[in-house]
């Protein structure tokens, strides 16, 4: 967050921006074998409940969950019913998303109930 913010205060004169985290899937520090992989990360972990009570109310303006915990991010290539996910995204096809280990059932459609992965936050 403080990087961010020194990036556009040093980019747009005068502008002091605050901060708002999303820490629905933070809660485990460096779980993914890649920072860019995004999609259903095995072992992410819930963090911070929502609340503006922040570590620094100066630049922090709250802790939010962008998503629900157990909302799909983005489907596995095959849905669980077998079909082939017309939405398939390759970043959740990543090895740190769910679904994509043989013993890990898939990952239906973004912003559909995904069991598996509310059991493993």
């Amino acid at each position: 967050a403080l990087h961010l913010r020194k990036a556009f205060s040093e980019g747009i004169a005068g502008f002091e921006p605050h901060i708002i985290i999303d820490t629905g899937r933070n809660g485990v520090v460096d779980m993914r074998h890649d920072c860019k992989n995004w999609c259903n990360i095995r072992g992410a972990g819930v963090g911070l409940m929502p609340t503006t009570e922040t570590a620094d109310p100066e630049i922090i303006d709250a802790y939010f969950w962008l998503k629900t915990p157990g909302e799909s991010d983005g489907c596995s290539q095959t849905l669980p019913d077998g079909m082939q996910c017309p939405r398939y995204d390759s970043d959740c096809g990543s090895e740190d998303s769910l679904g994509t280990r043989p013993n890990e059932p898939p990952a239906p459609e973004a912003g559909q109930w995904y069991d598996y992965q509310i059991k493993q936050l």
